[in-house]
């Protein structure tokens, strides 16, 4: 990879990273902020549960220990008051919002006839609408400014054929058409909108909690999706907007 795409400075730059207490969301939390961007971790874990380590203080610490500023924040995505609150904490903390990265989501791997009701509302409040509400808050202040980038974590799932699945394989459908669609409605702004695959499972605290350890194991680590998202942070709608980009590919294949 050039060395270019790899010295990107974000420093004075603010980022919202939903689900940001663990997994996917951790990871991306540190990456940017050892880029150099003031990171807000929004999620709704404050404690621990026994089997599925990290809370947004945690994250926050930890960014805290390598130098960065933290801001966590208790947030339900998919409550329209709380998005809104915590959006006004990040403005008022650090004087605007430059990336929002929208990587709060559920999984949900049961077959159509399984799925209840309950499972398919919840999926799609959480994996679309909390995206919807989020990006919704944070678009006034970057068309103000005239600048942002917005990053969405999508799923190969999307296009996927295969058996199980299929509501969360539909809501990171759903995603991906509606952000794509997003992505020429603010080119005009200088915003970019972009959905980032991290390709393949990760090792991930949820999935080493649902899976064997025979396969967990030979899974890579969620730090896997650092280095893209950093680069997609850095871009504009002039650059690059409007793509669906594989985590595992960046680098080789793109950008």
């Amino acid at each position: 990879m050039p060395k270019e795409r790899l010295n990107v400075d974000l420093s004075g730059k603010t980022a919202i990273v939903t689900g940001g207490s663990r997994g996917i969301g951790k990871a991306i939390s540190l990456a940017l902020a050892q880029a150099g961007a003031n990171i807000v971790i929004a999620a709704r874990s404050e404690e621990e549960p026994p089997s599925l380590p990290g809370t947004i203080y945690k994250t926050a610490e930890e960014i805290k220990v390598l130098g960065g500023k933290a801001l966590p924040v208790r947030c339900d995505v998919t409550v329209a008051g709380e998005v809104e609150s915590m959006v006004g904490k990040a403005v008022s903390t650090y004087g605007a919002i430059d990336i929002l990265v929208n990587n709060a989501g559920v999984l949900h791997g049961a077959t159509f006839l399984e799925t209840e009701i309950s499972d398919f509302d919840n999926i799609w409040r959480v994996n679309v609408l909390g995206v919807f509400l989020c990006t919704r808050a944070v678009l006034p202040i970057m068309i103000q400014r005239k600048s942002g980038s917005i990053i969405n974590i999508s799923s190969s799932r999307a296009e996927s054929t295969d058996t199980r699945n299929s509501a969360y394989s539909a809501s990171k459908a759903g995603l991906n058409r509606m952000m794509l669609k997003l992505a020429a409605e603010v080119a005009e702004y200088n915003i970019a909108v972009n959905l980032l695959n991290p390709g393949t499972m990760v090792r991930s605290e949820g999935i080493i909690a649902r899976l064997p350890a025979n396969i967990t194991d030979s899974l890579p680590p969620t730090s896997i999706v650092g280095p893209p998202t950093v680069w997609l942070a850095a871009q504009d709608a002039a650059s690059y907007t409007g793509k669906i980009a594989q985590a595992d590919t960046f680098g080789t294949e793109w950008p």
